[in-house]
């Protein structure tokens, strides 16, 4: 498959007809909006006083869902700790049962009469969303005033030991009383003892002292005492800190019974969580358009929208508009040399999944090859390569397509489980041929059809090398065929062709060397290569060298720039053979997969080897080893597939940059269409 060819669409219309077009428009989900190429001065532009009307909806039902989210967990909470200490003993049990409403878990997959449906409740999604906004209002005034009870008991807390009221603290009589605090709880008893005074020293966390002297001495002794550290209470409350404190308490529990209900209270809208979650992509539908139609050209009677239709349906399309609106005059147009339309990937079902390691690199340009086929292939037999075992082959397969044509999921986690699945499955191929069953060691028994990695394993790594020449000298072959279409044929004979004329070389030196290599790598070679083979291997490395020292550096306009730049290309095939030998992770996780799961497989034997419960512990073990092996080779797997092609592969003629199709209607973050 390739990349869709677009359509530019110019089309006039009335303004009374401009919500019925844009619906036709939208409905299949095929139109891109673009702006209008030039404006007339006696066209005005779009307004977006409905933009932000529609911006401000959106950010109450996004309040709303999160405000739901929240006082949702914190009920959790909430009776989380309840039944702890319930079970110590020291409160009641709270009689609330909490939803099971779900706030995470992907996109909803809904029909288009459910979308229909909320857009048509908006008024009452809206006006719960105000409600909801006023009970957190009054939640917000709820711990705004906690936190003040809070720090006033902090303020109090320090003299909660005394035991006389605080309105006490007085000069009556002749006689002042005082309490002094200190967070030091070493009081300077020897400061106090020269004092013309009586006191008494408690001690908690600070120093908290009663002090009787006479009124005509209080003032002294409140500066001695300041220039101690210590503080005068401040307060002077007819009763004790300890009643303030216990007055205190009470308040913030009935603070606290005040958030539960208003708690509860808004967790009697959760029943509309679905309906919000929809709204929510009905307004961002909304909002598209709006932003849409702030690029279109307008007057007070007409208006002109631009935008890109896939040139297979583009007509279909047109005609339904016109049929629709008989009152506008429609332009089909080709893309102009200047215009960058959008990437709209056709590919098969197989390909497809392949698509988002690509779109993780960059996404393909409108004119640029589509990379995804050729790609697939490699990391198809790569991700086998790596995994390396059929029985973990026949776990992922199973696993994937079972997560990849389920209903459940949402496009992104469903492609991401078809490739793991169906590398699962050139898992299962290469394990037959490396003789790989769970890491089993059958002993003398072979059951390798091709090699053993752990007995053969410069065999395997010869194996890898020769996939990454395989890879690469694609890449340059689809570069010197793009070069070719550019009309540059000389470029793609010196930067390309010369690149293959050398790994040519090598294929023919390495077929030449294979009777005296053979023996090393531990396989039988039945034929006996023509001597021909080194002269054309010589000749072929010959001929890349000419071409990149003479030509290296032709674009360079002196002669000196020329010299250096040959010299320079010929530099460059240090970067080539790096570019090879990072092939070596097929090889070097392969053989890391199959030796951890062998050694997994020793472990649960010593355990199955235990008297008694041996076999059920051992065979526990064995499987949770086997599942983290698992585990470790998918992740390295697709890690170091990917890199391969993003680096090794597509460093060699992709450029990528691309703008992927992304037409009115297709953004939702909440709900997916059946």
């Amino acid at each position: 498959m390739a990349i869709a060819k677009m359509s530019h669409v110019r089309l006039i219309g009335l303004r009374r007809d401009q919500n019925k077009i844009i619906d036709e428009l939208s409905e299949g989900g095929l139109f891109e909006a673009r702006a209008v190429d030039s404006v007339p001065s006696e066209l005005i532009s779009g307004d977006t006083g409905l933009y932000r009307e529609l911006k401000l909806k959106q950010s109450k039902v996004a309040f709303a869902l999160g405000f739901l989210k929240a006082r949702h967990e914190a009920m959790a909470s909430a009776l989380e700790d309840n039944a702890r200490k319930v079970k110590k003993g020291e409160e009641q049990p709270i009689e609330y049962t909490l939803s099971g409403e779900k706030y995470g878990g992907g996109r909803t997959l809904i029909t288009h009469d459910d979308f229909s449906d909320a857009a048509a409740r908006e008024y009452e999604l809206l006006h719960v969303c105000d409600e909801l906004q006023r009970i957190s209002f009054d939640i917000v005034d709820c711990q705004s005033r906690m936190g003040n009870i809070k720090s006033t008991v902090t303020a109090y807390a320090p003299f909660a030991a005394a035991p006389i009221k605080l309105s006490e603290q007085s000069r009556s009589g002749g006689i002042s009383i005082s309490l002094y605090y200190s967070r030091n709880s070493s009081a300077p008893q020897d400061v106090l003892d020269a004092l013309p005074c009586a006191y008494e020293i408690r001690r908690n966390d600070g120093a908290l002292v009663i002090v009787v002297c006479k009124s005509e001495n209080a003032d002294e002794i409140s500066q001695q005492m300041g220039a101690s550290g210590f503080t005068r209470c401040p307060f002077d409350d007819d009763c004790t800190a300890e009643q303030k404190i216990t007055a205190l308490e009470n308040e913030l529990n009935d603070v606290k019974r005040q958030i539960f209900e208003l708690t509860k209270n808004a967790l009697d809208y959760e029943k509309y969580v679905a309906d919000l979650r929809i709204l929510y992509d009905v307004i961002e539908l909304d909002i598209e358009r709006a932003k849409a139609e702030e690029s279109f050209a307008k007057t007070d009677s007409t208006f002109v929208l631009e935008g890109w239709l896939p040139e297979a349906v583009a007509q279909e399309t047109v005609d339904k508009v016109t049929a629709s609106c008989k009152n506008i005059c429609v332009q089909l147009l080709a893309p102009k040399e200047r215009d960058e339309p959008p990437t709209l990937v056709l590919n098969s079902k197989v390909v497809k999944p392949y698509e988002q390691i690509t779109d993780m690199y960059s996404s393909p340009r409108y004119r640029e090859i589509d990379p995804n086929p050729i790609m697939a292939i490699f990391y198809f037999l790569f991700f086998g390569i790596m995994i390396g075992d059929a029985g973990y082959g026949l776990v992922l397969a199973i696993a994937g397509f079972l997560v990849g044509t389920s209903k459940k999921f949402d496009v992104g986690i469903k492609r991401l489980a078809l490739l793991v699945g169906m590398g699962g499955i050139s898992a299962i191929v290469w394990g037959v041929l490396f003789g790989g069953y769970f890491s089993i060691d059958f002993g003398e028994t072979k059951v390798a059809i091709l090699l053993n990695p752990l007995d053969k394993p410069l065999l395997l790594l010869v194996l890898s090398i020769g996939f990454g020449v395989v890879q690469i000298v694609t890449g340059f072959i689809i570069k010197f065929v793009a070069l070719c279409k550019e009309g540059k044929p000389f470029s793609a004979v010196f930067d390309c062709g010369s690149i293959i004329l050398l790994f040519a070389a090598l294929i023919c030196l390495v077929i030449g060397m294979l009777p005296s290599l053979a023996p090393m790598l531990g396989v039988n070679v039945g034929f006996v290569p023509p001597k021909s083979l080194n002269i054309a291997a010589i000749a072929l490395a010959l001929t890349g060298v000419a071409l990149i020292l003479f030509f290296g550096g032709r674009n360079s306009k002196n002669v000196f720039g020329k010299v250096i730049g040959g010299f320079k290309g010929l530099y460059g095939l240090v970067n080539l053979l790096s570019d090879l030998l990072s092939y070596c992770r097929l090889f070097g996780l392969c053989l890391a997969s199959c030796a951890i799961g062998l050694a997994f497989n020793r472990l649960g034997e010593i355990l199955m080897g235990v008297p008694i419960a041996g076999y059920v512990i051992g065979g526990i073990v064995l499987a949770v080893l086997h599942v983290f092996n698992l585990a470790l080779g998918v992740l390295s797997a697709y890690v170091h597939d990917a890199r391969l092609q993003f680096l090794e592969f597509y460093g060699k003629f992709y450029d990528g940059g691309g703008r992927l199709f992304a037409p009115l209607g297709s953004k939702t973050k909440y709900v997916r269409f059946n």
